[in-house]
């Protein structure tokens, strides 16, 4: 499956299971010049920032481990980014944080 679409199915599926746990998804791929977040959301006044990591199998590990030192700055600097916004705009979360959703898309040919 092609890296880009099996990327967009993981975050549309992470967005669907927020909503299922009452997030309501402020925005998904947000971008600025510090790079992009997955996911915006929203639940009680609390803000959170979700990166989301898809996989096919657990070759190369858990998904959540592919999230570097650099990428979560790259988060860090992008969720200023969209909490100036806000703040500009007169909404200022009560809290914020960040999450990782791993979504393991695994097919099992032949399974029995």
């Amino acid at each position: 499956m092609d890296k880009r679409v099996l990327g967009q199915i993981g975050e549309n599926t992470a967005a669907d299971v927020l909503r299922a746990k009452g997030y309501k998804i402020l925005r998904q791929n947000y971008r600025c010049n510090y790079g992009e977040i997955d996911i915006i959301a929203e639940k009680s006044g609390d803000m959170s920032f979700v990166e989301v990591k898809t996989r096919q199998n657990f070759r190369f590990g858990r998904p959540c481990e592919a999230v570097s030192e650099e990428k979560k700055k790259h988060i860090r600097r992008v969720a200023g980014c969209y909490l100036k916004e806000m703040k500009e705009k007169g909404y200022i979360p009560r809290s914020y944080d960040f999450q990782v959703m791993e979504v393991v898309i695994q097919q099992i040919e032949h399974a029995f």
